[in-house]
């Protein structure tokens, strides 16, 4: 369907579309440039939101939606700026539109305008709302919009949620939505919700624009050694950009205001083909969380390198999340150590409620909020300025799939599964915060800041380009350490033959793979024994790299394989060492299992298996060990403290001083309150003057230390924060 048949059928003229004169719609910003908008958020930490995803089937639905009494609840609960709907998930639409279908309870009144005058009136930034692709409505009515999976339409009815292809005409209904909503409002920002792909798309749309730029059929079945299939991802990676930045672009033509679009599913895996790069159409990078204070620390370290601005946003729930939960309150405690997490992190924290039936709030919980938000509020004048860690993670977006998810047929949702360049990532954060070494992350979309780190972990990454390893190996060849676990570097496609791309950097030749359910490293040094101890080996859940040490490597630990094989014996046939165990071979292996190895002026640690996903204590003490072996202190800081204590440090240069954030993130609540010895290490050529608790200004004495300044920090119960000031 064209541009103009949609117009005729949804009864708009060219105008409605045309941009052609956009200087009416800028005067509705009163003449502010976009440097003066776009500043908004610079100040903006507490932020909030409120689900209105409700039809209009029941005339009680959003009934009772009262627009001043609704932002002065938000309002008196704390907040800076209020995320209003513009629409939903439902597709009804809460401003008055000439393009889509306003919800029916609102019986023509303009709610959403009405909320932004309010925000105004009340002082709190004003930022819409807008959800893509989950539209029941477009659904509803434009069926040749909808996503068609492989299986047929059979996959999308059953669920609430409809959702639509932007390859289809739907682009063209959202851009003259984005026209209306931008144009006639007086809004600071707008949000993109779902800007994703919720199942693989096989529309009339899709399959013509990928048969047009490859000259091939959309393949039906995922095998990332095929091409075909590896293009076919990249074009759903590409059509999801170039939608994102269309509707971006369009805000910025109409008004300079801020736009951004849901980045939390960076995380998910491949089926949603969202790539890293979808921060380039936004402002500032944000989105939702709910894995607990290890996720979301994680998060927010990612996202600190990647947002164009800051402060980025991490946005929660203030209730329990759950398929069917809606009124189940999180602890205060528990938001507490969440707001923590974003305060320790400089970060702005969005909090999401929900809208009731009838439209209307639960007075009695932002009286709960406002005492966080009173918590947190004391922080903010203090917060900013550059990460300073010596370990990074690396994040590669390329990588989050399962391997052996190889010839399967695209039925279903895949977004939950195991993804294990997914699990080493949070299994390394959950190691370095636990053990205080000062990590940041990396990925594949900002290599570029590798150097501000000693150190890089490459934690199972299954893709590696050539390009890439240029950058690995002149880190490492310059001074800098690298950790590599399982495949990384595996450059499987090559025509020649599978081999690793940093073979010379790591000390290793790839040869194969060795075992199938269980593994075991057996330590070769008397270190590496005693970091086990009191095992005398260490076990792997899978098979483990079968590879070949190079002259000049340092074997720290073989690879030994079970006495016989867990897939061998039964009942019957009972040739198996133990009926419910697999212990490993009297005779350990011989293949090398940890290797060291210098390369340049720098230290490689390549391990054969992912140990880092394993949460067990051998696993953490074991990374660590091998971490510290080759990462030479001083560190830019050390923590005497409970593993549950994790801390941040950000540097102020303007303001000489380094800003040191301590987040006590016990699993069990209310936490208990927990005290610190903290070594802290200065910029080169720096002496520290004062150290200062935040936020009332109380000199907390310290001594030099080595190359540390060195300070006692009294028990606090979730969130501390110090000032390091120097000269």
């Amino acid at each position: 369907m064209n541009r103009r048949t949609f117009n005729k059928m949804m009864g708009l003229g060219p105008a409605t579309w045309a941009l052609s004169d956009t200087s009416s719609l800028v005067l509705n910003s009163q003449g502010v440039s976009e440097d003066q908008v776009v500043r908004w958020p610079s100040k903006t930490y507490r932020r909030f939101s409120v689900d209105m995803h409700v039809p209009d089937w029941d005339p009680r639905l959003l009934g009772h939606f009262d627009p001043a009494e609704h932002v002065s609840t938000i309002v008196r609960g704390g907040f800076q700026s209020y995320m209003q709907m513009a629409n939903s998930h439902v597709g009804l639409c809460l401003w008055r539109t000439k393009v889509g279908q306003m919800h029916g309870n609102m019986h023509g009144r303009d709610f959403f305008g009405e909320v932004v005058d309010q925000c105004r009136r009340q002082n709190i930034h004003p930022i819409a709302y807008f959800s893509v692709i989950f539209d029941c409505w477009n659904f509803q009515n434009h069926p040749d919009w909808r996503i068609l999976p492989a299986e047929g339409e059979t996959g999308i009815l059953e669920g609430r949620p409809g959702i639509v292809c932007p390859n289809s005409p739907y682009r063209d209904y959202v851009l003259a939505c984005i026209q209306e909503i931008v144009g006639n409002y007086d809004i600071d920002g707008i949000f993109f919700d779902m800007t994703f792909w919720p199942r693989v798309c096989y529309c009339p749309h899709c399959t013509e624009r990928f048969r047009r730029e490859h000259n091939a059929e959309p393949p039906r079945i995922v095998d990332w050694d095929d091409p075909i299939w590896r293009a076919f991802q990249s074009a759903r990676e590409h059509w999801l950009l170039d939608f994102a930045l269309a509707l971006t672009k369009r805000v910025k033509q109409v008004r300079p205001i801020t736009a951004q679009h849901q980045y939390s599913t960076i995380f998910h895996n491949w089926e949603f083909g969202v790539p890293l790069e979808l921060r380039e159409a936004c402002d500032f990078v944000g989105g939702d969380f709910y894995g607990g204070p290890t996720q979301q620390s994680l998060v927010c370290k990612t996202y600190i390198g990647l947002t164009p601005r800051r402060p980025f946003e991490f946005h929660t729930s203030r209730t329990t999340p759950g398929p069917q939960e809606a009124v189940r309150q999180k602890p205060l405690d528990e938001l507490r150590v969440e707001s923590g997490v974003a305060t320790i992190h400089s970060a702005a924290f969005a909090l999401i409620d929900y809208i009731q039936p009838d439209g209307s709030l639960n007075p009695k919980v932002y009286d709960l909020l406002a005492r966080l938000n009173v918590e947190r509020k004391v922080y903010e004048p203090y917060l900013g300025g550059e990460l300073l860690a010596d370990v990074a993670i690396y994040y590669d977006k390329k990588s989050m799939y399962n391997p052996s998810e190889k010839g399967v047929p695209i039925t279903g949702l895949r977004a939950a599964d195991h993804c294990p360049h997914r699990d080493a990532v949070i299994g390394a954060a959950r190691i370095l915060s636990g053990g205080h070494l000062p990590y940041g992350v990396v990925t594949n979309a900002n290599l570029e800041q590798m150097g501000k780190y000693r150190a890089i972990m490459l934690p199972n990454v299954l893709e590696l380009t050539a390009d890439q390893a240029v950058h690995f190996r002149k880190f490492v060849e310059q001074g800098g350490v690298l950790y590599a676990s399982g495949p990384s570097s595996l450059n499987r496609l090559d025509k020649n033959g599978a081999r690793f791309l940093l073979e010379d950097v790591l000390g290793v030749r790839y040869k194969g793979t060795l075992g199938t359910q269980m593994t075991y490293l057996t330590p070769k040094d008397e270190e590496t024994k005693q970091t086990i101890w009191p095992q005398d080996n260490f076990s792997f859940d899978g098979p483990m790299i079968h590879a070949e040490a190079l002259p000049g490597t340092e074997v720290l630990a073989t690879v030994t394989l079970p006495f016989v094989s867990p897939d061998a014996g039964n009942c019957i046939n009972v040739r198996f060492a133990q009926i419910w165990e697999n212990p490993p071979a009297l005779t350990p292996g011989t293949d090398p299992g940890i290797v060291v190895h210098s390369f340049g002026r720098g230290k490689t640690v390549w391990v054969s298996a992912a140990i880092e996903s394993g949460d067990w204590l051998v696993n953490t003490n074991l990374v660590l060990y091998l971490l510290r072996r080759v990462l030479q202190k001083p560190y830019w800081f050390e923590v005497d403290a409970n593993p549950a204590m994790e801390m941040t440090l950000f540097h102020q240069e303007e303001n000489r001083r380094l800003l040191l954030g301590l987040l006590n993130v016990e699993q069990l609540l209310p936490s208990i309150p927990a005290g610190a010895i903290v070594r802290v290490k200065l910029p080169s050529g720096r002496q520290a003057t004062q150290v200062v608790l935040l936020p009332d200004q109380k000199k907390i004495s310290f001594e030099t230390q080595g190359p540390y300044i060195q300070f006692r920090m009294k028990p606090f119960d979730v969130v501390a924060m110090v000032n390091v000031e120097y000269q």
